[in-house]
Parts: structure tokens; C-alpha cells; sequence
């Protein structure tokens, strides 16, 4: 353990993203179980080889403490909840595009245990699982219904169920609408009920969840573009040089 422990400030949380700050510190943006999403500093982490260095990896769940009341808190102390293997290639990836989706998203200082569980739960499955879109497809779900958005996949607007054979337009506030062929814009109704039930068996309904998922967090996002994103596409260019 860094530092001493600080009575009620004790919390669990993930490393989300970090970043030099002045000469021998860092800026760190964590995710907590009781306080949510917050930025802090964390003074003398990259003096030497100290052990707080080692502990403020990103995606490492952590148990902090911390002091402050405006939008940047100073960190008093930090230890790590146990090894998480480390992520690469792809699982890499999903992880810089998860950690911007929440800094991205989410309020500050507005708790979401049960999201913060299923978040730890998520990084973890990252290094062990190659069934990378369908646990990013969960998840974003479960992010939708956490900031209000619960999606309505097993009904159409009318509150008639989903067809599986047939083909739907999909708004984010107003569900499904049922169309007589399939268009660029639309999915199966196959894809709606994989999402619903977590099971994304083929090729097509693989793609058209992954673009249906891109539409709603990108209207979420107000059109900002998301460096994760940029960085995967970048790396994919390269690869092909």
C-alpha cells in the first residue's frame, strides 16, 4: 500500500486513463464503486521507480483515497485489488475505446455500482475471452440502460414482438420499426433479439449489431469524434503497409 489509509475515503475503482502532470506526477482518471467517475492527481507518482507507478495502470482495479471537493481531487493513498492480465492487440483496443466511452459519458461523481461491477467483470473477460464484440455489445447495452437509454429490442413501437426473419429501422428514443426489405440503414430482427438474449451467432448479425451500436453511441456523443477509434483505424493502416 501507498501512503496511509484515510478513514471514509476508502473506495474501489478502476484506472481508467492517465497522463503526465508537471514534472513528477500524474493525472488520473478513475471509476469508482461509491463516488463514479472523477479526475485526480496523483503528486509524485513518477518520481523514480516507486511502487504508486506500478499501481496506477491502466485498467488496474484499485482501492483509493483521496481528498478535495472541486473537479480535481488529490489522491492520498492507493493499492492494487489483485493482478489482471495485462491487454494486447485487439482486447487492447476495446479497452482504450471502453475507458473513453466512460470518461466520455458519465457524469461526474455519479455513482453506478452495479455498472462499476459489470465494468471490472468486463476488463477481466477482456484478457481471458476472444469473444471480444459480443462482451462489447453487452456492455454497451448495459452503459445505454445505466445513462436512462433502455433499449427495446424484443418489441417493435407498436409493442408487436420482434420477427426474426424480418427487418427493422432502430431509433434510439423511439425502438423499432418494421420495414418491407432490407436497407443499408437497417437490421434483422435476428440481430434485435441476439442483442436481447446475448447471443450474436452469425457473420450478419455480428455487423449489424456493431453498426446499430456504433449509431447509438455516436448519437450519444453528440458527433465528437472518440481518439480510440482513430487509433484502432490508424493501427489497422499501418499493419497493411
Amino acid at each position: 500500500m501507498v501512503g496511509p489509509r484515510q478513514p471514509g475515503l476508502l473506495d474501489k475503482g478502476l484506472v481508467l486513463h492517465t497522463r503526465a502532470y508537471r514534472e513528477t506526477s500524474l493525472m488520473v482518471d478513475v471509476f469508482t464503486q461509491e463516488h463514479g467517475r472523477f479526475r485526480l492527481i496523483a503528486k509524485g507518482a513518477r518520481r523514480g521507480r516507486g511502487p504508486l507507478i506500478q499501481v496506477l495502470r491502466p485498467f488496474a482495479p484499485i482501492r483509493l483515497s483521496f481528498t478535495g471537493r472541486g473537479e480535481l481531487k488529490t489522491l492520498t493513498a492507493a493499492e492494487s485489488l489483485g493482478s489482471m492480465r495485462p491487454l494486447s492487440g485487439k482486447a487492447l483496443y476495446c479497452g482504450f475505446y471502453i475507458a473513453e466511452l466512460l470518461i466520455r459519458l458519465l457524469p461526474t461523481e455519479d455513482a453506478h455500482p452495479d455498472l462499476f461491477e459489470r465494468t471490472i467483470d468486463l476488463f477481466q473477460a477482456f484478457a481471458e475471452s476472444a469473444a471480444l464484440d459480443q462482451l462489447l455489445r453487452h456492455y454497451e447495452i448495459a452503459l445505454l440502460e445505466e445513462l436512462g437509454y433502455g433499449l427495446r429490442l424484443n418489441e417493435d413501437r407498436g409493442g408487436l414482438a420482434i420477427d426474426p426473419q424480418g427487418d427493422y429501422l432502430f431509433d434510439l428514443e423511439k425502438g423499432a420499426l418494421k420495414v418491407q426489405a432490407a436497407t443499408p440503414l437497417s437490421v434483422s430482427g435476428a440481430t434485435l433479439l441476439g442483442l436481447e438474449q446475448g447471443t450474436l451467432a452469425g457473420d450478419r448479425e455480428r455487423l449489424e449489431s456493431k453498426r446499430l451500436m456504433r449509431k447509438m453511441v455516436d448519437h450519444l456523443l453528440e458527433g465528437r469524434p472518440l481518439r480510440s477509434r482513430e487509433l484502432f483505424l490508424s493501427l489497422k493502416v499501418r499493419s497493411l503497409d
